[in-house]
């Protein structure tokens, strides 16, 4: 009897991890999505980095002040990038008086889980404002979601940041998302 339960428990764990695991659907990428918002209202860089692939590639085109910068990055890159970005926010924070609110809003255009549902296409753009918009990144992005081992996982990214300096530039949220 014991002898049957370990065949039973190893025929479902092997389920799970070939089969199971890795099925994903639209209510899992919105999931990952509310988590990745979360993370970046609590400045958790730890979790931001969970969220991505072993085989994560990500191609940025970020444009400030008039140049594009373009850059493609494996997850180790893509997380030391995302903890530069906190340590320069809490930087500027400091320069500003100790205090720095971010305000983080995304909004998902279209998600294509394919038919194996095993991944999933996701359109959407995303604004980051840093103390009422000193700072603002405004992105547009192209993700390609897995699931690996029953975590929901960034594969691939595409994205173009605008990143605008404070005053008069700073567009608002609305005409963002027009």
């Amino acid at each position: 009897m014991k002898q049957i339960a370990i065949v039973v428990a190893l025929c479902v764990g092997a389920w799970y991890f070939f089969i199971g695991g890795r099925k994903l659907d639209e209510a899992m990428v919105r999931k990952y999505y509310e988590k990745e918002a979360h993370a970046v209202y609590s400045r958790d860089t730890e979790l931001l980095c969970k969220q991505l692939s072993k085989k994560a590639v990500i191609q940025s085109k970020t444009i400030m002040m008039g140049r594009t910068q373009e850059t493609t990055s494996d997850r180790e890159q893509a997380c030391e990038g995302i903890r530069k970005s906190f340590k320069m926010f809490e930087s500027v924070g400091e320069r500003m008086g100790g205090i720095l609110t971010i305000e983080y809003e995304y909004h998902i255009d279209s998600i294509d889980v394919a038919s194996d549902r095993r991944s999933a296409t996701v359109e959407g753009t995303s604004v980051l404002k840093m103390g009422e918009a000193a700072m603002q990144f405004k992105s547009s992005f192209t993700q390609r979601l897995e699931r690996e081992l029953g975590q929901m996982r960034l594969v691939r990214g595409d994205d173009v940041t605008v990143v605008r300096l404070g005053g008069r530039g700073a567009m608002s949220q609305s005409d963002f998302f027009k």
